[in-house]
């Protein structure tokens, strides 16, 4: 009896370190928000807004110099137009942000310049939560935005967007 308990022992700890391996933080990988990104899917208070046929055709391109170049679809018609593979019949541009990252990555701060609503200052913030970052996928969130100050005294300045209004963002590389 005691060889069987101690065979029994050695099953059940071998399977709970072979099942730990497996599990993983997808926050945790050495994963860079650089680079480009397709938009896979959004989401408003959590429910999944369908994606328009050219719609499907967005994304955005990280780059190092903290410019992030959203590609949507065109409905104002400006020029250069942006080609996407797959969608040549759907007109894009890009629309040019500064942003910003926390230390720690959990963070994206979208700052859009000459959109300020008071005197004297010129940027509109958006703070995004970043629930979601590895190699392949990101998923980022709306909850604050500041028209009222800088990015030095964002946090102070900045107002809770309302659950029913903060809108999610997937893309996949």
């Amino acid at each position: 009896m005691k060889k069987f308990n101690l065979l029994i022992g050695i099953f059940i700890y071998v399977i709970t370190l072979s099942c730990s391996s497996d599990d993983s933080n997808e926050q945790s990988e050495n994963a860079t928000i650089f680079g480009e990104w397709k938009l896979t899917s959004k989401l408003i208070d959590g429910s999944t807004i369908q994606l328009g046929d050219c719609e499907q055709g967005e994304g955005v391109i990280f780059l190092e110099n903290l410019i992030a170049n959203f590609i949507i679809v065109d409905e104002i018609g400006t020029e250069p137009d942006i080609t996407q593979d797959g969608f040549e019949n759907c007109d894009f541009r890009y629309a040019t942000y500064d942003f910003v990252l926390d230390q720690n990555d959990e963070t994206l701060y979208r700052i859009v310049e000459g959109e300020g609503n008071m005197e004297g200052v010129d940027d509109s913030i958006t703070t995004f939560e970043i629930e979601v970052l590895t190699s392949q996928n990101l998923r980022i969130k709306s909850i604050a935005q500041s028209n009222t100050g800088s990015i030095e005294d964002v946090e102070m300045n900045s107002v809770d967007i309302p659950t029913n209004e903060q809108f999610t963002l997937i893309y996949t590389r």
